[in-house]
């Protein structure tokens, strides 16, 4: 009993059961054996499982690599297409100068060619009251138009300015707001002329010349019903010429040019009008071009919305086709992902696509308007200087007696049918000089030989216009007149007349430079130091008594205006070479003092 063993801890003894050890030996290399194979199975397939989620790492590496090559190559497409259409030119010839130079007297020569046409048909066809009328009815209808050019000034720089910098957008917003800007500025003119006409028509003519108050009243009140095509008109040309494009204002000025000539021609002479009838033949001319003008500037606007829309549509399949191949090439769950990403963007870009396009006249938004107002409003002050001593020549003349003022009626229209040649290489400037100022601040180089250029052409064309300026009075004077008074004071005058308009070119050229690089602090405090001057020298004892002398003081006005922005803008290009590197610099910290 006591060598009995509890069965559950004594060791089993084969034996009894007919097992040898050499069996259970056997057994148990057998487990042994394959529990190794076991773990060599979980051993490879562990491996394996390792293997193929690297290879799958891997691919979808590289997948995610040509993905994102694919991108970037549809986003150097997509840059290099928008990038196409912002360069600016690289170079400013001559001879591009001149092909631009042409057309651009469109926008000048509009409404001092009306005018011209008015005197030389009512100078034959109604007397010598009714063309020393148009003095002060003139006077008082172009010089207010003339007024507010500023908004042309200001719209040419500032479209200019935004398509150099590649903001289409402030650009296109730009044009809009200056274009309701110039219908209100119209209204109110219409209206300003409506309600004192007559009163500041005394003023201009007075007391020795009362006699034409009456014809001029006339002719100024049914001119001034024209106002607000007159100024659109000069804006839309103004944005056709920023945006480079010339055929527009050279067609609008023919068919004005060619209807007020018709028209004038057709009821002064044969419907016996007198004056009223050159008045309405130009209002008509004037309320014609500008339809032309709002008409084609509304279908290119259209046709620009088109094109724009068809690029978006274009950078979205080239976006939409590479995410598409890009997301064949990857996992079943990453394909489902980019799948459904892909299809929310594209809805999501579809539903901001705009199928409307945009409003050509647009009502300006306050901080827009304060903007324009800020560079316009010192431009707004160089014309008044030079209305002001317009205005004050003619009362100087109105004072001497009717037959010089109906002989500086007609030398006052040659002036301004010649002075478009100078306003129009100033508007050259402002078109050009922003994109090359643009890469002159890129590159750090200044470009002297286009400003050269710019200046050469405004010498050369003042010449040659100062030349025809002076025989239009003396070998064409039988187009305006055939009294031998008036026909005896206009080849005493032509000299001054021809030496008025050169140094109005020069001065003109000069003065676009200047306001192409924003050196507006400067234009206004010299405007307004010379048109003192001059105007106390009309109002003082001193004030001339003769034709020829009024016009010296105009002259002298052109001359001084001349010599001032020249020796301005050679102070600013040498002071820019002189900076070198940190001409930038320096530039931006003149601009804000």
């Amino acid at each position: 009993e006591n060598d009995v063993v509890d069965s559950e801890t004594a060791p089993i003894d084969p034996e009894p059961f007919g097992v040898g050890e050499k069996t259970i030996a056997l057994m148990q290399m057998v487990e042994a054996a394959a529990a190794e194979a076991e773990t060599a199975a979980a051993t490879a397939s562990e491996k394996a499982k390792e293997k193929e989620e690297i290879e799958e790492t891997q691919t979808f590496s590289t997948d995610k690599e040509e993905e994102d090559s694919e991108d970037k190559t549809t986003s150097v497409i997509i840059t290099e297409k928008k990038e196409a259409t912002l360069q600016p030119a690289s170079a400013l010839s001559f001879l591009s100068i001149i092909r631009f130079l042409t057309p651009t007297l469109a926008l000048w020569i509009a409404p001092p060619i009306m005018s011209l046409i008015d005197t030389s048909v009512v100078g034959r066809y109604c007397g010598s009251v009714d063309l020393a009328a148009l003095g002060p009815g003139c006077t008082l209808v172009d010089s207010t138009s003339y007024l507010f050019m500023f908004l042309a000034t200001a719209t040419t720089n500032l479209v200019a300015t935004a398509r150099a910098e590649g903001r289409e957008d402030d650009a296109d917003r730009a044009i809009g707001e200056s274009l309701f800007l110039s219908l209100c500025s119209g209204l109110m003119l219409s209206t300003l002329i409506l309600l004192f006409g007559q009163t500041l028509l005394r003023l201009i003519a007075g007391k020795e010349s009362l006699n034409v108050v009456p014809s001029a009243t006339k002719y100024a009140l049914v001119r001034s019903l024209g106002q607000p095509a007159t100024i659109f008109a000069s804006v839309s040309r103004a944005s056709f010429l920023a945006d480079k494009d010339t055929a527009g204002p050279l067609v609008s000025v023919s068919l004005a040019f060619m209807g007020n000539a018709i028209g004038t021609y057709v009821l002064v002479k044969y419907a016996g009008m007198g004056i009223v009838g050159a008045a309405i033949g130009t209002l008509l001319a004037d309320v014609s071009a500008a339809l032309f003008l709002f008409r084609r500037m509304k279908k290119m606007r259209l046709e620009k919305f088109r094109n724009k829309q068809q690029g978006q549509v274009e950078e979205e399949s080239i976006v939409n086709n590479v995410s598409t191949t890009t997301a064949t090439d990857i996992l079943d769950e990453t394909k489902a992902k980019t799948s459904s990403q892909t299809e929310g963007s594209q809805s999501d870009t579809t539903t901001t696509i705009n199928t409307t396009p945009p409003p050509l006249i647009v009502v300006p938004t306050s901080s827009n308007l304060k903007n324009f107002l800020q560079y316009a409003a010192p431009i707004f002050f160089t014309i008044l200087g030079k209305s002001v001593v317009y205005n004050g020549v003619s009362l100087a003349v109105g004072r001497i007696n009717s037959l010089a003022l109906a002989a500086h009626q007609v030398l006052l229209r040659s002036f301004f049918f010649w002075t478009p040649v100078g306003d129009s290489v100033g508007m050259t400037s402002q078109v050009f000089l922003p994109s090359i100022l643009a890469q002159e601040k890129k590159t750090g180089i200044p470009k002297h030989g286009a400003k050269r250029a710019l200046f050469l052409s405004g010498v050369i064309s003042g010449g040659i216009a100062a030349t025809l300026a002076g025989w239009l009075p003396t070998g064409g004077v039988s187009l305006f007149t055939s009294d031998e008074k008036i026909i005896e004071l206009l080849k005493i005058t032509a000299p001054v007349l021809s030496y008025s308009v050169l140094m109005h070119a020069i001065a003109l050229t000069c003065e676009g430079m200047l306001l192409a690089q924003k050196d507006l602090k400067f234009l206004s405090r010299s405007y307004v130091l010379t048109t003192i001057i001059t105007a106390a020298v009309l109002m003082s004892p001193l004030r001339p008594t003769t034709l020829g002398a009024s016009w010296w003081i105009l002259a002298l006005f052109q001359g001084g205006r001349a010599l001032q922005f020249s020796l301005r803008t050679v102070w600013l290009s040498r002071r820019r070479r002189h900076l070198g590197d940190g001409w930038k610099e320096r530039e931006k910290e003149l601009a804000l003092s």
